[in-house]
């Protein structure tokens, strides 16, 4: 995958998740819920990070590689790191998440007579 593909295709992962995010703000009723997954989001973000730092240095060819089998299981560790990078609290961006989600609520709130 060239470097444009793959810009490509993390642009269009990132705005189906954000608009994942608004939809799910406004059906989030609890702050454990909110939290979880502004957790999630931070995740994502890192993963899809962390996937496009990989892409250059594809060593599953050379001769200490793991072949198709390195290839094939890449993806897997890089969800893992970024599993691990955000449980232990990760760059801020769940905060932020979290801060917008509540803030789209609270106007979703301000602007329906039941609120959410």
């Amino acid at each position: 995958m060239d470097l444009v593909s793959a810009l490509n295709t993390a642009e269009a992962s990132q705005a189906n998740a954000l608009l994942s995010l608004g939809s799910r703000a406004k059906n989030v009723r609890d702050t454990a819920e909110i939290d979880k997954t502004a957790k999630d989001f931070e995740r994502m973000a890192l993963s899809q990070m962390l996937a496009m730092m990989e892409t250059d240095t594809d060593m599953s060819d050379t001769i200490f590689g793991g072949g198709a089998a390195e290839r094939a299981f890449k993806p897997f560790l890089t969800e893992e790191y970024a599993r691990g990078f955000s449980e232990h609290g990760g760059i801020g961006l769940g905060a932020a998440v979290k801060q917008e989600m509540l803030r789209l609520q609270e106007a979703m709130g301000n602007t329906t007579s039941g609120g959410i």
